[in-house]
């Protein structure tokens, strides 16, 4: 037992070192990474913003073995270092060849190389975004990257003034509208304004301002100049200043260092990462049934779960909100939940059902919500209808665990479905994964019933009106349907075991529709907050799952049929199951 223990703890310290030494940032750029920054109406810390933007554009959030707050730092205040930097991804080499470059495929291209198709580029998105309806495939990433090279480039000439003199110099007053890291005023009349901004009027400013406008120049030329203590002097002073003239209600300390902290602990990278590991000593331990393989899959997915939670919560602090405001967050919390109801399930079972469970849902969840976490800030600002946390907690979090009984139920018939089809002739029917199965759909079933009511509350005292026929209630109202459905066939004896683990397959593509692919038809009162450019993911899997479900009932019949048994698996016996 003393190996299986020391590696469980070699690969816990792995795990939750590998994220910090990624975030890690020289000492000198910790004041940088403190900043404040207002940006999509949430004030955040600098280290947030950088992480974001690299993100955005290049997919990564490390660069060459510097962290986000450390090209971001380069960009700002030495930006003719930067613009060699391949740090543009461009996914489809239509998008290059439209805009004039070599098509080599998916790669990263650098600012010096985009340079001269500038022009090309901003006629082409402009054309794109004035076209009605959706974009396409091409269009999409022509913006995409447009976008991108515009945000770098309104960086790069943040602190342009210092070295021209001019406040904006010669790029203009648009080029100097960020980053807003200089508060005006307070309360209600406060106003957060660029360096480049706030110098071109400094002299209206209050003299403990044009100190700070001061301490940035400073912090920019000593950066320049390699003159590192004196950066981080300076920019730990403009920090001070800040926290000493505005009140503590306009100025986050608290919830900046949080947020630092999270980032750089990256909680849901040790949460995958455990999940998958559990996944695959769990496999091992069918395979090569031995105790300790069980016992470690068990810490494994509790440290998992431990992460993810601790995840959940932080996210809250910071953002004083119910876990569940945006598609990021839903991925998250249904995946904890799905972890959470197959640790309850293996509790009670103890046949690794639930295990299976959590080991899949978890790392699957975390790794989609981590490909829309590219998209932008997951912490951002919400939609007017959507800010408020009664609702939010008792609508959107009952519905998004609806959903992840849904999927656990989705995965049971996965398995059920896979033992039948593995299974010898005349071998006899487990019932525990039926039960399990039936005690999902149950629960899936009762929280998004509950739900959408509590929806159509909300909806009545936003909208005026209960039920309005939206494509989102009716996807949901979909998914009650289905489950409903099932289990009334199956307790009427409509359908067989198979049958209904067929039809829980069916529960995630509903689950699917609703969840984000009613949203990419663009109508209806609830398309918001919703990512583009999922639709052939979405096909795909919807086909793959209908695909599951005709083969293997379609195996299994012939199966019965040779067997001369179990040939009413599928449609059931017609008599009512208890």
């Amino acid at each position: 037992m003393r190996a299986p223990r020391l590696l469980f703890w070699l690969l816990l310290a792995w795990g939750a070192v590998r994220p910090a030494a990624l975030a890690a940032a020289p000492s000198h750029l910790q004041p940088f990474q403190r900043l404040v920054i207002l940006d999509q109406g949430r004030k955040k810390p600098m280290d947030t913003f950088a992480r974001t933007l690299l993100k955005r554009i290049s997919g990564r959030s490390a660069l060459a073995g510097m962290d986000a707050a450390g090209w971001l730092a380069r960009v700002f205040f030495c930006p003719w270092e930067t613009h060699d930097d391949r740090v543009f991804l461009v996914n489809d080499p239509d998008v290059l060849a439209a805009v004039g470059l070599p098509a080599h495929g998916r790669g990263r291209y650098s600012f010096r190389q985009l340079h001269p198709r500038l022009d090309r580029l901003r006629e082409l998105a402009y054309q794109a975004s004035s076209q009605q309806g959706e974009p396409g495939r091409v269009e999409g990433g022509i913006i995409r990257l447009y976008f991108n090279v515009s945000a770098y480039y309104q960086m790069a000439g943040a602190f342009h003034y210092v070295w021209s003199g001019t406040p904006g110099g010669e790029s203009g007053q648009k080029r100097a509208a960020a980053p807003a890291i200089v508060p005006l005023g307070a309360g209600d009349a406060e106003e957060w304004l660029s360096p480049a901004a706030a110098q071109a009027r400094a002299g209206r400013m209050p003299a403990a301002v044009q100190r700070e406008l001061s301490l940035l120049s400073g912090a920019a030329r000593a950066y320049t100049d390699r003159r590192w203590p004196d950066f981080a002097a300076a920019l730990a002073a403009f920090n001070q200043s800040l926290r000493e003239r505005l009140p503590s209600r306009d100025f986050p300390g608290g919830r900046i260092a949080l947020e630092i902290a999270y980032n750089r602990l990256d909680p849901f990278f040790l949460a995958q990462l455990a999940y998958g590991l559990a996944l695959l000593l769990f496999l091992a331990s069918a395979v090569a049934w031995r105790r300790w393989l069980r016992r470690l899959t068990w810490l494994f997915l509790l440290v998992g779960l431990s992460a993810h939670t601790g995840g959940v919560i932080v996210r809250m602090l910071i953002t004083g909100r119910p876990p569940v405001t945006n598609l990021y967050e839903t991925f998250i919390f249904v995946g904890w939940a799905g972890v959470m109801m197959g640790i309850v399930l293996e509790r009670f079972q103890k046949h690794g059902l639930g295990i299976l469970c959590s080991g899949f849902l978890g790392p699957v969840f975390l790794l989609i919500a981590g490909r829309f976490g590219l998209d932008g800030d997951t912490m951002g600002m919400l939609a007017a209808v959507l800010d408020s946390n009664l609702w939010l907690s008792v609508h959107v979090v009952t519905i998004a665990v609806g959903y992840a009984g849904c999927m656990v139920a989705g995965v049971i018939g996965h398995w059920i479905l896979i033992q039948a089809l593995l299974a010898r002739q005349g071998t006899a029917a487990r019932s525990r994964p039926d039960q399990a199965l039936l005690a999902a759909l149950s629960f899936g079933l009762a929280f998004t019933g509950i739900g959408t009511i509590m929806g159509g509350v909300w909806a009545d005292q936003s909208w005026g009106r209960f039920w309005g026929w939206d494509p989102k209630e009716n996807g949901a109202l979909l998914i009650i349907l289905w489950c409903a459905i099932l289990l009334h066939s199956r307790r009427a004896g409509w359908l067989g075991r198979i049958g209904l683990a067929a039809g829980a397959v069916g529960a995630i593509v509903a689950v699917a529709l609703t969840w984000f692919g009613i949203n990419l038809l663009g109508v209806g009162m609830h398309a918001y907050g919703f990512t583009s450019g999922v639709g052939r993911g979405l096909i795909l899997f919807i086909m793959g799952e209908l695909a599951f479900i005709a083969v293997s009932l379609g195996r299994i019949r012939r199966k019965g049929r040779r067997g001369g048994a179990g040939s009413d698996a599928i449609a059931g016996t017609g008599a009512a199951t208890p």
